[in-house]
């Protein structure tokens, strides 16, 4: 299996760049309001809550699992995840009253220029530096969230290779592949949040403590406890051993969730639905989702057997994306503390 695994992520990156190359322009793109694009993300946590809370026992079991990791939009992804981010980092004291403070001292107009147009600038702010700790807290755990499930599909694909249904050859998997590819150009439905789940993803800034309690919005814990019931699994239930500290190869993502979350405290989202709408799509983690997405369907086209189909699920319609939302972070050996991304000269000095 390994094998196949790596001839279809060879397949996929060379079909990465034609998919690019077709795919049009965010600048174009409707404005987003901060809810609507936190259902994105939430639908995606949803599923991998059912797909933790069942194992597939027969083949309809398992297309029902495909079904669920594929019908995610990469877009819709995008924005959920940063809309997400971006509310985690407003509840954060102290950078919340950098912002503020920067306000009153530069004006509330040009510290909401500057957010927009420089996204680096918010978490250069007095108080950048715990919103960004909180950032790759939440990160980390949620990547942590979707890895454990993935482990627990690819071991699964291994073990139904011994059954009977598991090791046959899936029939018609030129549609099934057409289906998936279809849901993720369609994105989840309208249902796929759970309606009991509105009222805790509606946070305003300040509104929740994430760092002591871990269930709340942001928390190690927060998806797990929006399931609830007897499978919830704290796979994050305890802070990592390992401080980590931004990876600079995807600090924008941590920038743009800053950036929305100085405008959320200067409340100023409402009037600038056009700059929100900006910061969430950011190109480098769509990018991650879409690659994800492309070997999902360049693993599915080269499956044969059913097993194949559920190690193509585990592998890239959960791991690769576990793996798109950790990768913000990286483990910090130099230092027992979180260490900010490199700034440039006097940056802290704002506001």
């Amino acid at each position: 299996m390994r094998s196949f695994a790596a001839w279809t992520t060879t397949a996929a990156v060379a079909l990465l760049g034609v998919a690019n190359a077709q795919t049009p322009s965010n600048d174009t793109t409707a404005n987003v309001d901060l809810q609507t694009a936190i259902a994105g993300y939430a639908a995606y946590h949803s599923d991998v809550s059912e797909l933790r809370a069942t194992t597939p026992r027969d083949a309809n079991a398992l297309e029902t699992a495909l079904d669920r990791v594929a019908r995610h939009n990469r877009d819709e992804l995008t924005r959920g995840w940063i809309a997400y981010g971006a509310q985690t980092a407003a509840q954060s004291p102290a950078f919340v009253q950098g912002v503020r403070d920067a306000a009153a001292y530069y004006g509330r107009d040009a510290v909401i220029w500057a957010v927009s147009v420089d996204p680096s600038y918010a978490r250069g702010l007095r108080g950048g530096p715990e919103a960004t700790r909180m950032l790759l807290d939440s990160a980390n755990a949620d990547a942590a969230r979707i890895t454990a499930v993935a482990d627990r599909y690819q071991e699964f694909a291994y073990s139904v290779q011994r059954q009977r249904w598991g090791n046959q050859v899936a029939p018609g998997q030129p549609a099934r592949l057409q289906r998936i590819r279809s849901l993720g150009r369609e994105g989840a439905p309208d249902n796929a949040v759970p309606a009991d789940y509105a009222p805790r993803l509606a946070v305003a800034p300040l509104s929740i403590t994430p760092g002591s309690d871990p269930n709340a919005y942001g928390g190690r814990r927060f998806w797990d406890s929006l399931r609830g019931g007897d499978q919830v699994v704290e796979v994050a239930s305890t802070p990592a051993a390992r401080s980590f500290r931004v990876n600079v190869t995807r600090g924008e993502a941590l920038d743009r969730m800053a950036a929305v979350a100085a405008l959320q405290a200067l409340e100023a989202t409402e009037t600038n639905q056009s700059a929100v709408t900006r910061l969430i799509n950011d190109p480098r983690s769509r990018d991650c989702f879409e690659m994800a997405q492309l070997q999902l369907y360049q693993c599915m086209s080269a499956a044969r057997f059913r097993y194949e189909n559920a190690f193509c699920l585990g592998q890239h319609g959960l791991r690769d994306i576990g793996t798109c939302i950790g990768a913000v972070a990286q483990p910090d050996s130099g230092s027992a503390m979180m260490t900010p991304m490199p700034m440039t000269a006097g940056r802290n000095e704002r506001g």
